[in-house]
């Protein structure tokens, strides 16, 4: 009996695995769901490796006809019993089983984006359709980063995301941010919420939001002194130091840099900011 419940509980497993496989394009002899393993964040291939190129290219190759794919796997949830499923096949050695994560088929499905660019916008209702739904958080971070990566094609998601920008989810906030930057559109409503996220709590959505402010180009002007504090040493950096160097939290520089990227797209130059005081730092702040 045992044995028979096993088997069972195999085939139920195989059978929720095979719904999942249909209807997937197909590049290469590989569907579509395969290629984009390459973009898990457990893959071990790299952004910029041979490997991650080529899934770029069966992207764009697969394009449009992929969109319906992609919207599946960004908004997808694992069910409890479909984890139950899976935790019990995972005990047994007879069949290997091969299991993604919704919330890496999210990810991978979003970077998928990257490579399709503005040719993906015919995805931007079913992504606002699949935000909406609250799927999973996970789900939202996803969609948000899609459509940054569609960037200005996606300017109807504009409204959503200016909510999704103060929401209390502090990453989906953060994604919200740079997704309008990467949009550009309707600044007389977007920057005047991106220069109070300048001073939000949280360092992410700072950073999101000056890089998104840049963005704005001279639309951005009236950010300019919000971005000018940002952009100056704290006063634990401008104080000088004798002896041993100091440990400066990387993502404060990293705040510091974005505003001052930002400012010289709006305009003025950074030239009149002062030094960090720390080599490295400085050394990245200077214009290229």
């Amino acid at each position: 009996m045992l044995a028979l419940a096993v088997i069972g509980l195999l085939a139920g497993f195989i059978w929720i695995l095979a719904r999942e496989g249909l209807r997937h394009p197909v590049y290469r002899g590989k569907s579509l769901e395969v290629w984009l393993r390459t973009y898990s964040p457990r893959s071990p291939y790299q952004l910029g490796s041979p490997h991650w190129k080529e899934t770029d290219d069966a992207v764009r190759h697969i394009g449009t006809n992929g969109i319906q794919t992609l919207v599946r796997m960004i908004r997808a949830k694992d069910s409890n019993l479909k984890l139950t499923l899976v935790a019990l096949a995972q005990k047994q050695h007879v069949i290997k089983v091969q299991f993604v994560p919704a919330a890496d088929r999210n990810i991978e499905a979003s970077r998928a984006f990257v490579a399709l660019g503005e040719a993906g916008s015919n995805a931007v209702p079913l992504l606002m359709e699949a935000y909406e739904k609250n799927v999973t958080s996970q789900s939202r971070y996803a969609i948000a980063d899609a459509l940054a990566w569609i960037g200005p094609s996606a300017k109807a998601a504009v409204p959503l995301l200016l909510q999704a920008a103060t929401n209390s989810d502090t990453r989906l906030r953060a994604n919200a941010l740079w997704a309008l930057g990467d949009i550009h559109s309707q600044p007389e409503l977007c920057v005047p919420v991106l220069i109070r996220a300048l001073r939000d709590f949280n360092g992410p959505a700072r950073l999101s939001a000056a890089h998104a402010l840049g963005r704005f180009g001279a639309d951005a002007r009236p950010a300019i002194q919000p971005l000018t504090e940002l952009a100056k040493p704290g006063a634990e950096l401008s104080k000088p130091f004798v002896g041993k160097t100091p440990t400066i939290r990387t993502d404060q520089i990293s705040e510091m840099l974005e505003a001052r990227k930002a400012l010289e797209r709006i305009g003025p130059a950074v030239e009149s900011l002062p030094e960090f005081g720390l080599p490295a730092a400085d050394s990245a702040a200077e214009p290229k």
